[in-house]
């Protein structure tokens, strides 16, 4: 069902000092049109689903002139327009005749809930497929704490058709501190592969939220486990398709606000569930395709990183060398997966808020190490080739440093951080940041005339 708002107030039985149209055999400057009176005869209407907004002065005899804070403006009564972000916006109303455009002017303002859709918008809901839909799924429940772990009372919420609304009053700063759980009678088996979907929207940007099907049994059996970041009012579609079977009884539905600001409310619509061989008709995207996500500004660096990061490597080009930090390609650039044999990709770079940092070299335990590296020369087999080095996960610190308006990644001397390249990047492992997303970091390394690219994506 569409929500539409309407700001309207009841017309004056009385406009006092309005004007009439009158005809003249010439301009004149007296008898411009006036604004007075005229408030209560603006209404702007607003379709939330589309964000769509109308207006329209409810006034004969007058020609408004509707001018929005993008500088556009329109000399059409009933004039609509699309609003695609979520916001406060006002419009300037004037009136204009053959004499000219009124001095004064009437500033009326609206609201649009949500942006529009961006990206993939899941499975269709309304499908006959969707099993969810016609599913038993119980009342929520809900596990609610401070930052240091004391519950709560619980959140409050509320159903709306197919969009749960939960009010998070009090702020929580770690993962499983704000969990909400949907049981159903929905059960599954091996034979079967299956399709989700779920569109979530925050009120407050919310960098982790977590998302997991699981057997409501058994929690350590599930589909998948895995977050997604919340734009402020960007409605985001969390998906997965083709997903192998599990054999469950009972499924469950796990949400995990853990991290959010006081003050956010979290919406969670349109939950799908589907055989994976019954076609409603979406077009799924590639399943490889990375989603760079937003570009963020250099003073949104220090919250952006934050997070566990490891390789980007579906494109050419997220690794490779050349001269200089502003060419890093210049001389190789790698294939897409080319290193994958290389004990790389599963390399994992952490860091905190604290300003900690973690190095762990994922189950392959080892360091890709460049030939021309003293590090642990022992282990180089003299063939002009590339070595690997087994070594330790490995905890620091770590700075963000804005030079010149440029921003750089430094760690302490000696600090291990995926591809070791050179002798001088590890006594002085500093890297340029050429590029931050919300989900994909690009840097490159400096020293000895070499410059090294790292593409890496967050994973939570």
């Amino acid at each position: 069902m569409k929500k539409i708002y309407v700001i309207l107030p009841l017309l004056l039985l009385f406009v006092w000092g309005a004007c009439s149209p009158e005809e003249y055999d010439r301009l004149d400057p007296n008898a411009t049109p006036q604004v007075s009176g005229l408030e209560d005869a603006i209404e702007i209407t607003v379709d939330q689903e589309t964000n769509t907004a109308i207006f329209t002065l409810n006034k004969a005899g007058y020609n408004p002139v509707w001018i929005f804070e993008d500088g556009k403006y329109s000399a059409e009564n009933g004039f609509q327009k699309i609003f695609p972000k979520a916001g406060e916006y006002t419009v300037e109303m004037k009136l204009s005749n053959r004499n000219g455009m009124s001095d004064g002017s009437i500033t009326k303002g609206f609201r649009i809930d949500k942006s529009l859709m961006s990206g993939f918008g899941g499975f269709v809901y309304d499908s006959g497929y969707n099993i969810w839909k016609t599913a038993t799924v119980n009342t929520p429940t809900f596990w609610y704490a401070t930052p240091d772990w004391q519950q709560i009372d619980d959140p409050a919420y509320a159903l709306n058709g197919s969009t749960y609304t939960v009010s998070l009053s009090n702020a929580t700063s770690q993962t499983w501190q704000a969990q909400m759980a949907l049981v159903t009678n929905i059960s599954t088996n091996a034979a079967t592969h299956y399709d989700f979907s779920v569109i979530l929207t925050a009120s407050k940007a919310h960098p982790h939220v977590m998302v997991k099907l699981t057997d409501a049994n058994d929690d350590g059996s599930f589909f998948f486990e895995q977050t997604i970041e919340l734009e402020a009012n960007q409605p985001t579609c969390f998906w997965m398709s083709d997903m192998p079977g599990i054999d469950m009884a009972s499924v469950k539905l796990v949400f995990d606000f853990g991290g959010n600001e006081a003050g956010t409310e979290m919406s969670l619509e349109d939950v799908v569930f589907k055989n994976h061989a019954d076609d409603d008709g979406t077009v799924v995207p590639e399943k490889d395709a990375f989603n760079e996500g937003r570009d963020l500004s250099g003073g949104e660096y220090a919250t952006g990183i934050v997070g566990k990061w490891t390789w980007e490597p579906s494109v050419q080009g997220h690794f490779g060398c050349g001269g200089s930090p502003d060419n890093p390609l210049e001389w190789w650039s790698a294939p897409a997966n080319d290193k994958k044999d290389w004990g790389l990709y599963d390399d994992t770079m952490t860091f905190g808020a604290d300003k900690s940092y973690l190095f762990d070299p994922g189950e392959g335990g080892e360091l890709y190490v460049n030939k021309d590296c003293s590090f642990h020369s022992d282990l180089y087999l003299g063939d002009g080739n590339d070595y690997l080095v087994p070594v330790d996960p490995q905890a620091a610190t770590y700075a963000l440093v804005e030079e010149a308006g440029s921003y750089y990644l430094q760690l302490p001397p000696q600090t291990l951080f995926s591809y070791m390249p050179s002798d001088q990047v590890y006594n002085n492992p500093k890297y340029k940041i050429t590029r931050m997303t919300t989900t994909m970091m690009e840097l490159v390394s400096l020293g000895d005339g070499i410059s090294w690219k790292y593409r890496l994506k967050k994973i939570d």
